[in-house]
């Protein structure tokens, strides 16, 4: 019993060390290693590294505004300030020819013509400018029916549109032939003294593009003076 005995305490402790032998290199090894030991934490313990704060957007600063100088308004040529001018002295036989060349002006009651001295002979009878072409050659033809003779239409100049109904030396003669007229029914004619007398013209309430139509008529002319003057 006792030879048996010690054979097998023998045999345990022999199996003992072979098994110590084998497993003793290689406990180390099999143990587990730690994944991501860095994050690894137990429950209730605080983070050791804080997350970063997460930045609000910041605002886009607002453009700022850049001064735009005003633009300065334009002038308008109807708005600006009327004018009076003065334009002689210019010789009586040279009157007419001053006329039609401010004619498509169209002043009409704009422009005065004021004589030089006490104008005389010839002397003009006349009836006054009527609206239109028109008109003027229906009385023509009206005056022609009642037999008065020597007519003729104004077709240009100041006298535009009237009936020249004749030019006499002496007002005796032009009084008789005012009254001549007044038998037949014209009772509108009128007389005119077209002596030879300078005359200066008076051109009232232009604009700038009628005084600049002005400087220019009267350089082409060649005679009296331009000259700005109180408006009446």
């Amino acid at each position: 019993m006792k030879l048996l005995f010690l054979l097998l305490l023998l045999g345990n402790v022999l199996a003992f060390a072979v098994f110590q032998s084998s497993t003793g290199g290689s406990a180390d090894q099999t143990q587990h290693r730690p994944i991501r030991a860095e994050q690894i934490r137990l429950l209730g313990e605080p983070a050791a590294v804080a997350a970063a704060p997460v930045k609000a957007p910041q605002p886009t600063p607002a453009p700022v505004p850049v001064a735009v100088p005003p633009v300065p308004p334009q002038l308008d040529a109807e708005a600006a300030p009327l004018a009076c001018l003065r334009w002689g002295p210019i010789a009586a036989a040279r009157l007419d020819e001053a006329d039609t060349l401010l004619a498509p002006l169209k002043l009409g009651d704009r422009l005065v013509t004021q004589a030089q001295g006490e104008p005389g002979g010839p002397y003009w009878v006349y009836v006054p400018p009527l609206a239109n072409k028109t008109l003027a050659d229906a009385k023509l033809n009206e005056l022609a029916n009642a037999g008065v003779k020597d007519l003729a239409v104004v077709r240009v100049g100041k006298w535009e549109n009237a009936i020249s109904l004749g030019l006499y030396a002496k007002l005796p003669i032009a009084d008789a032939r005012m009254a001549e007229l007044r038998k037949k029914g014209v009772q509108n004619s009128r007389i005119e003294a077209r002596g030879k007398t300078a005359s200066v013209l008076l051109l009232n309430q232009l604009d700038a593009g009628e005084q600049a139509q002005l400087q220019q008529i009267q350089q082409a002319f060649g005679d009296g003076q331009l000259k700005t003057v109180a408006c009446r």
